[in-house]
């Protein structure tokens, strides 16, 4: 039986704060956290955007350049500016490495819900090491767009649902909470991006808000 409860709209006030807990795996592996500037240094071996949240944001995606500049505006800077984010769009454009986002918090939240699990810096760190060794099998996420690991070498069980979280929501009977937590999502990106005046027009589509028919669609 369902859990009556399971459409309720978490909370998602609590975002955590500080420095994510597995920073360190990122420097020791050459990556570059992007700044509150929007900062990549000179050479990177990959770079990554800190997402910071307790709800439906995957604990690790590959990011193209306009959802990463999208994702850091979201999450990052201390002032939010088009110029900023039009330029590390730019920076991420010309880069020959990949872009990662990465989260610091839980999944499935708040905590109190069935299935949220903590993003443990072990996982991060199996998932990362996989991930620059090219032994990660990526899916595009149907809802957001990015590319999300579908399969890593010794990753199973609860720590692999977690990766895909919409499969980690159903498996919890809350698949309807998680296509209202993705449309609501969508929108306040796109409204965060249409209060930007001067950028990008990438950026902003990459809210994928409003939504396009897709092939096939009853919408066409």
């Amino acid at each position: 039986m369902a859990d009556p409860y399971a459409t309720r709209t978490p909370d998602l006030s609590g975002r955590p704060a500080g420095p994510p807990p597995w920073q360190g795996l990122v420097a020791d592996r050459g990556g570059y956290l992007v700044g509150q500037a929007g900062e990549i240094g000179e050479e990177p071996r990959f770079a990554v955007i800190v997402c910071r949240g307790i709800g439906t944001l995957a604990p690790f995606s590959r990011l193209d350049p306009a959802l990463g500049a999208l994702l850091w505006v979201e999450h990052t800077p201390a002032a939010r500016s088009a110029a900023a984010a039009n330029e590390l769009f730019a920076r991420l454009r010309s880069l020959e490495v990949p872009c990662f986002g990465i989260k610091h918090g839980c999944v499935g939240g708040p905590a109190d819900r069935a299935g949220c699990m903590t993003i443990e810096p072990a996982l991060i760190e199996t998932v990362l090491d996989a991930a620059l060794q090219e032994k990660v099998v990526w899916e595009t996420d149907p809802d957001f767009g990015y590319e999300l690991p579908a399969v890593v070498p010794a990753v199973e069980g609860d720590g692999a649902r977690a990766l895909l979280p919409r499969l980690l929501y159903a498996d919890h009977d809350r698949a309807y909470e998680h296509a209202e937590l993705v449309a609501a999502k969508k929108r306040e990106r796109a409204a965060l991006a249409q209060a930007l005046s001067g950028l990008e027009v990438a950026i902003s589509a990459a809210s994928g808000w409003p939504p396009a028919p897709r092939s096939g669609d009853w919408r066409e």
